[in-house]
């Protein structure tokens, strides 16, 4: 049995399934038109029932799209019908089947494997992703579906079937190797088939059958309606002393909170303007999570001030069983399951640590290898466990999960914030300054005389330790520390941390998670999840910082043509010198570039709007295998100081004065001015 990846095309009179295998590369192609009217049903379905077929969203389109051609009644024009009632008419997964009138064996849609959900970002397209993983192509659908397609037109559609979404799906495959590794482990412990599954899914999957194994009866979905309100019940431990968080605190158990017509929570307008100052930090409060302000500052550890990053250890999930929260549809058991999922995780984590600790000492061979085993099932468990507890929370806000309870959610995310700030309060009071926070952390600017150090990801005794420590016990949430050398923020979303080992944390848009340095790579959550974009600007603003090396001589050093490729994605569509590049574009800045332009004109003005930033782009639709050399340099050197300017490296911005405008009103404080400058 092979792994075949498969795609189709559907026009009117044609229809067009692509297949690849992983083995060898080997593709082929299976046509049913009004040229090729012979369609070899019996290979189709040799090979959906013989291999294991992947797609992308291939369970609610391709899957029974390829089932339902194989009925000997149903021509090209059906197929056609049937794909625009799919597609126009958004039809669930779950109805696809009775729509067509067919039913796709339980064995077939046991092994199909979709990877729409395994992978990270829900609303990417295939064609995104793709250029997110540096695809050596990228491609639109030649022409519209609703095209009536020549011959040559055909051959064309057949060629990008065969090439274009396949490879995609196979590097997809590729990319996602080791969750759906992890998938493929976790299966047999509950006898489910989670290769198709979003961590979330996993989560949910995994809560709700121990809690029926527990309760005997099967939980059915809460319905809320639109414009219920609640009220956010205040932990009794959450004290405060600034009377603008006593504010805070007063006004959010008197605030209700109203779910919408979508099943989500809106958010009211006071708390969306909500801003907290403490000591020289402002921070915003909403729905989303807590965060502070800062933009173009660095902040180093010195001979008098050290630099400590505090996490809260697993805080939703903390935070859930913190409160004692549970879904209405499920009921007290998932507390017991949730909480015995948390003790097994911490189980197979601490034991993993053991196992690796004997294996530097074993010599016998088939003790090792037992080790290996035992090891191996542990990492499944806190891999699998992780998903499990973090996928619960996901879910609290999805109106079509057994677990949908938005006022949980909000329970969850207030408290997450409330907390944060009680840390920071009780810091600040103490003389510690905290110079950052954000969703679940902190950083201390601490005096030297109030930290000790650390013990692994623990505060040694200080006066910081001991304020932690008293948190800690009041909230029963567990923190982990860091010490950073130094860190340049952008935002508090977008910055460059400098570890006291001399490595490095990137976040936001100048992350660079296809670098091969072991701090930066991560092929699943950073690659799938964002555009590279120019990422050499960020390496050598990076390289800069910690290294003093100037940024022209890591640009120009670089000869990886994927380091200088920026990824977007055109609404609508886009254009270069006149020829259409599709609705995610690839680019590089060169010596004779020109912008790059919407595709569609401007509904009152009738112009093309120019896309952001490609000033001087040449369009790199396809990866060139020799380095090209018209680089614009000077723009990539110049794009790397902009970085360092925004990090703070440079200092604060300096805003220019802006030219005094001579009015009536200010004319003689006007001249008395000119006059002394004279």
């Amino acid at each position: 049995m092979s792994n075949i990846f498969t795609d189709i095309e559907c026009y009117h009179d044609f229809f067009y399934i692509g297949f690849k295998r992983e083995e060898d590369g080997k593709r082929v192609g299976v046509e049913y038109s009004r040229r090729q009217p012979v369609y070899d049903r019996a290979y189709v379905r040799s090979v959906l029932m013989r291999n294991t077929s992947i797609g992308f969203n291939s369970l609610p389109y391709d899957l029974p799209m390829i089932w339902y051609s194989l009925d000997e009644e149903v021509t090209p024009a059906k197929l056609k019908a049937a794909s625009d009632r799919i597609i126009r008419g958004r039809v669930p997964w779950w109805e696809v089947e009775d729509l067509l009138g067919i039913r796709i064996p339980f064995e077939l849609k046991q092994r199909h494997i979709d990877l729409i959900e395994p992978q990270p970002n829900a609303i990417a397209s295939l064609k995104t992703l793709n250029g997110r993983m540096h695809g050596k192509q990228l491609q639109d659908l030649p022409f519209d579906p609703d095209m009536r397609l020549s011959d040559e037109q055909m051959d064309i559609v057949a060629n990008y079937c065969l090439h274009s979404d396949l490879d995609a799906t196979h590097n997809l495959w590729n990319a996602l190797a080791e969750p759906l590794e992890l998938r493929r482990a976790l299966g047999p412990h509950y006898g489910k088939n989670f290769m198709s599954k979003s961590d979330a899914q996993i989560g949910e999957m995994i809560v709700k059958t121990r809690v029926e194994q527990l309760s005997g009866s099967r939980p059915e979905k809460a319905s809320i309606k639109a414009g219920t309100t609640f009220r956010y019940p205040i932990p009794d431990f959450m004290k405060f002393e600034t009377p603008e968080l006593q504010a805070i605190v007063d006004r959010l158990r008197d605030t209700d909170f109203m779910i919408t017509d979508e099943g989500k929570v809106d958010m009211p307008k006071w708390l969306a303007e909500t801003s907290v100052t403490l000591g020289d930090t402002i921070y915003q409060m909403g729905i989303g999570g807590l965060h502070s302000t800062e933009a173009n500052r660095c902040l180093q550890t010195t001979d008098t001030h050290v630099l400590v990053d505090a996490d809260v250890a697993s805080q939703y999930p903390a935070i859930i069983l913190l409160l004692g929260l549970y879904p209405k549809a499920l009921g007290a058991h998932f507390l017991e399951v949730y909480r015995e999922i948390k003790a097994e995780r911490l189980k197979a984590k601490k034991r993993s640590k053991e196992i690796k600790d004997e294996l530097k000492k074993v010599n016998d061979p088939d003790r090792k290898k037992a080790l290996e085993a035992e090891l191996e099932s542990c990492k499944v468990k806190d891999k699998g466990f992780k998903i499990a507890l973090n996928g619960v929370y996901g879910k609290l806000g999805s109106r079509h999960s057994v677990l949908y309870a938005p006022h949980l959610l909000i329970s969850v995310t207030l408290t997450g914030q409330l907390t944060l700030l009680m840390l920071i309060e009780r810091a600040e009071k103490a003389g510690i300054k905290v110079v950052s926070g954000n969703t679940d952390g902190v950083m201390f600017h601490c005096p030297r005389e109030h930290y000790a150090g650390l013990d692994g990801d623990r505060l040694k005794p200080s006066l910081l330790a001991d304020i932690c420590d008293q948190w800690e016990r009041d909230t029963t949430l567990d923190l982990e520390f860091g010490q950073y050398q130094a860190i340049y923020n952008q935002s508090v979303n977008s910055y460059f941390a400098i570890k006291q080992d001399g490595g490095h944390k990137r976040k936001g848009p100048l992350g660079n998670p296809w670098s091969e340095h072991p701090d930066d790579f991560d092929p699943v959550r950073g690659q799938l999840m964002k555009n590279p974009q120019a990422t050499i600007c960020s390496d050598a603003a990076l390289m800069c910082i910690k290294n003093g090396t100037p940024v022209e001589v890591t640009i120009r050093n670089c000869r990886d043509i994927k380091q200088f490729v920026t990824v977007i994605k055109a609404q609508g569509g886009a254009t270069w010198r006149g020829e259409y590049l599709g609705k995610t574009v690839r680019y590089y800045w060169g010596l004779d570039g020109e912008p790059i332009f919407k595709a569609k004109p401007h509904e009152s003005t009738g112009n093309f709007a120019k896309v952001p930033k490609t000033d001087g782009a040449i369009e790199c639709m396809r990866l060139r295998d020799e380095f090209p050399a018209d680089i614009d340099y000077g723009r990539y050197i110049a794009e790397a100081e902009t970085i360092l300017v925004d990090l703070g490296f440079y200092g604060p911005k300096i805003e220019p004065r802006k030219p005094l405008r001579l009015t009536k009103a200010n004319r003689l404080t006007f001249y008395a001015m000119w006059a002394l400058a004279a």
